[in-house]
Parts: C-alpha cells; structure tokens; sequence
C-alpha cells in the first residue's frame, strides 16, 4: 500500500472543508511515474471551485476511489500488472483526517487474480462490492467499524461474449448503488448486460437484468434522482440509453430512448466513458466520449426519465474517461487525462449548459476523482 506524504501544508479554515481526491494514471505499473504518486488531496475553494493541493500519496494508479458514505474513510481498488494471468488485484483502506482531508492507510486486501475497474460502497458502510474487469465477476469484501477491509466475503461470476474484439467473454465495468440504497446497479462490457443485485448476507442475489444490442459495451451506469430511470452509457458505440426502474423491485424495464454521446458531425469512432445526473437538482444528465473529446449535457424529463440534448462542452477537453460534479452541484470538473490536467465548469442550473471557466488544475494523468464534503 501507498505511503501518505504531505504537500506543502495548507492552513485548515474554521470548520470543515470539501477535499476533492484524483488517482493519477501516471503512476500505471505500465509507465510508473518518477515520483510514484498515484493519488493527489486537494482542498476545494468554497467560492470558486479551485483545487490546492493538500498531499500526495505514493503507490500504484487506482482504477477507482470511493469515499464511504461516512466520508471517515475512502478505498481504491486497482488493476495490477503480474501473477499467473497476467493481472492481479487488490483494495486500499485509507482513513481520512475531518480536518485536513489527508490520507492515513489502514490496510490492503489482495484479490488475487483480478483486475477491478470500480467500487462502490454499501449505504452502511459495511460492505464494498467491486466490478472484476478481467475475470467476469462482482466482489464483496466486508468494512469493519474502523473503516478496515476483511478478507473476499461474496462473488458472483457472469459468463458470456459479444461480438465486438473487446468482448471475448465477461467484463462487469460498473457498479452502483441506487438512490434509496436497496439495489445495486452493475453493466457488463463484454456480455451487454445491465444487471440489479440485492446485497444479502455478504453476497450478492440477482435480482434482474436487460440486454443492449450487441455491441453496446455498456460500461458505466447512473439512476434517476427519483430512483425511476436508469441511465447507461456505452464505451463500444457511443450511445446513451434510458431505462425505466422499479426501485421496490429492483426491475429494470426496457429501454425507452437511446442517443448519440458525440456532438452533431462527429463521424470518428466512438469511445462513452462517464456517465452521471446532476445533484442537488437531479434535471441534468452528463456524458463523456473519449473519440469526440466532448462532455454531452442532457435535460431529463421529469416525468418519463427521457432526454433532450443540452449542448457539448469541449474546451480543454481531452481524454475524458472521468468526470464528476462537485457537492454543491455548481462545478462540473473534467479529468482531461491526455492533456494531464483537471478543467472545470461551471454548470446553469437553470438551463444545465457546462461553461468554461478557464481555471484548471495540472495533475499528471488524471483518471478518477471524488469528493469528501463537511459533514
């Protein structure tokens, strides 16, 4: 696990502040970066937005961190290099300073042959479930009260293919608890599958599923404020679709609206990466595409979940595999990651149009980033 250095310190302002944690791909075990950090702390300006650095901490890149829903710890899974089959993983605890935002490791749990490529935390806290890229399976390992993992408690294993070269066989990308905290939302890459679970006892029950034309690749997912629509973005083709969603039943309907992820005009090949719903107001939908270099904005409509296109926001944009929204729902930040910065924008929330703000932030190859907002 990583060694947590601090940064040039920064004095702590009366009370509690937002940090916001970004992974570093720089730090790959593919093009290990000379000075081996793979996760940065900032402190986040509560006026503007801007990001100082607070810490670094060495170790390897994280394919995803995740603040618990106590916002006391965060964990990071990560896809190595090695083992028998090429990959092996593994999952970091770090407690969180309330006063400074820094990280303190707690411990590593080593999932053998793995290569996750998301985590998510349970509402309780208690248990983490992680998406298995390379080995077609859901994780679940258990959180003890003092944020530490536990050994692997639960797997479910898909089987299948599809017809695209990155589908030769099972590849879950995504996992997500839904609003209420009852179902967990997961979408399969290779198999082009959505897929609801209920977590029980340290494991996982199926509790439903859909198919997406063959070749989707879904690969990340996102749920309606009100719990009533899923929404899925496909790495293979670009799309964006909707779903209808039972949250006391964990059912998923049928798709009611699928569009483009690209900007009018776009004609390379497509590559959807992030997907999320703007909060507090829960009337926007945001798209990343790594082909168009773009971030797409959506209006949803509040009674049918469906979706009119916003505008595109591109300036600065580059390698758009993450983005995420700020606590507060006024910045949209974008990890640019071939261009190895974060660039933020400011979201209308009347409109929901992303403009620039002209403020970024370097960080060498930013993959991931989350929030830790004041209690």
């Amino acid at each position: 696990m990583g060694r947590a250095e601090g940064a040039d310190e920064l004095a702590a302002a009366p009370g509690e502040a937002t940090y916001a944690y970004v992974a570093s791909y720089a730090n790959s075990s593919a093009e290990p970066s000379p000075d081996g950090i793979g996760l940065y702390v900032f402190q986040v300006d509560p006026d503007t937005g801007a990001l100082t650095q607070v810490q670094a901490v060495t170790g390897s890149s994280p394919a995803w961190i995740e603040v618990d829903p106590s916002r006391r710890f965060l964990y990071a899974c990560y896809s190595l290099r090695g083992g028998p089959t090429g990959r092996v993983g593994a999952i970091d605890a770090f407690a969180i300073d309330r006063r400074t935002g820094k990280l303190e490791p707690l411990n590593r749990v080593s999932l053998g042959d793995s290569g996750p490529s998301q985590l998510t935390i349970a509402p309780d806290g208690r248990h983490a479930v992680v998406a298995n890229y390379y080995y077609g399976e859901y994780i679940v390992l258990p959180i003890g009260n003092d944020g530490r993992l536990g050994p692997v408690s639960g797997r479910f294993q898909n089987t299948g293919s599809g017809p695209h070269p990155r589908q030769d066989s099972a590849h879950p990308h995504a996992v997500a608890f839904d609003p209420r905290g009852r179902f967990l939302g997961t979408a399969d890459l290779g198999i082009d599958k959505l897929q609801i679970f209920r977590l029980t006892g340290g494991g996982l029950d199926l509790v439903s599923e859909v198919s997406v034309p063959p070749g989707t690749g879904p690969r990340h997912i996102a749920f309606g404020r009100d719990s009533r629509s899923l929404y899925a973005i496909g790495e293979l083709d670009g799309t964006v679709t909707a779903f209808a969603y039972d949250p006391t039943t964990g059912a998923i309907g049928q798709a009611s609206q699928t569009l483009a992820s690209e900007p009018p005009g776009y004609s390379g090949p497509p590559s959807g990466a992030e997907i999320a719903v703007h909060h507090p107001s829960g009337g926007f939908l945001y798209a990343s595409n790594r082909g168009s270099q773009s971030v797409a904005g959506y209006r949803i409509d509040g009674s049918t979940g469906k979706l009119t296109v916003v505008g595109y926001a591109t300036q600065g944009v580059s390698g758009p595999t993450n983005f995420v929204i700020d606590p507060s729902g006024r910045w949209l930040y974008v990890n640019s990651s071939t261009a190895n910065s974060v660039v933020q924008f400011s979201i209308d929330h009347s409109t929901g149009e992303l403009k620039p703000t002209g403020r970024t932030t370097a960080v060498p190859s930013p993959l991931v980033m989350t929030f830790r907002r004041p209690n």
